[in-house]
């Protein structure tokens, strides 16, 4: 009897040492998967940093590369910014149109307020509404909402965009010169001392905003003349 006892007990020792290693041979597929996606988020990230600092070509070729172990959303978007900034909007329009129905709307909607607002103001808007709609706390895509109703010669609707931008991001200065440059096309110059007194915006910087006013305002003239 006893000897029976200890032949099973020695049966359950074996199976339980067993067990480990045979969980070592058929390793979790996400463990697998890992290495490989970390080292796509790694590329990614490189195609970002080329984006910011202007190298737009070496940022597609790597795009095209990484596209060959298949296409992602993030990189539709990332080839997306590329083109437009090289200025092939057709392709930059297509590709974000891809996006409407994916977590990245709102950046695809920015990215084509940004392509159209030199050509057609009107469809910029629309796109940067649709953007600030999904996303209504992103400072930049209030900011660039209320300077494409500036530049419109909208005021009042960017008055409300520009004035949520600076108060989400009261450190950043786009915004603030932003709604400077908006009470000096306005006429406030009350509202214009205020601002600049709570920013402390040097003379040589508010030069330069009233340029930017004038700049707007001529831009404003030679489209309602090729207009009339």
């Amino acid at each position: 009897m006893s000897r029976r006892c200890g032949l099973a007990a020695a049966a359950c020792l074996l199976a339980a040492c067993s067990t480990p290693y045979h969980g070592g041979t058929n390793s979790d597929p996400l463990d697998q998967q890992a290495p490989h996606l970390k080292q796509e988020e790694i590329r990614t990230d490189l195609i970002r940093q080329m984006l910011d600092k202007g190298e737009y070509y070496a940022a597609l070729a790597n795009i095209e590369d990484q596209k060959r172990g298949g296409g992602s959303d993030e990189l539709t978007l990332l080839e997306a910014d590329a083109r437009r900034h090289l200025g092939q909007l057709t392709q930059a329009d297509t590709l974000y149109r891809r996006l409407f129905a994916t977590r990245y709307a709102a950046e695809a909607y920015h990215g084509l307020g940004l392509l159209y607002t030199t050509a057609d103001l009107d469809t910029a808007i629309a796109s940067l509404r649709f953007a600030v709609k999904r996303a209504p706390t992103n400072v930049d895509f209030r900011n660039d909402l209320g300077y494409a109703l500036m530049e419109a010669g909208r005021y009042t609707e960017a008055m409300p965009e520009l004035s949520t931008a600076a108060e989400l991001a009261p450190d950043q200065s786009k915004s603030r010169n932003n709604l400077i440059i908006l009470m000096i096309l306005m006429g406030d110059e009350t509202a214009v001392r205020r601002l600049a007194q709570e920013s402390a915006v040097t003379p040589d910087r508010m030069q330069v905003l009233r340029d930017s006013a004038k700049s707007i305002r001529d831009k404003q003239l030679a489209r309602a003349a090729k207009a009339g």
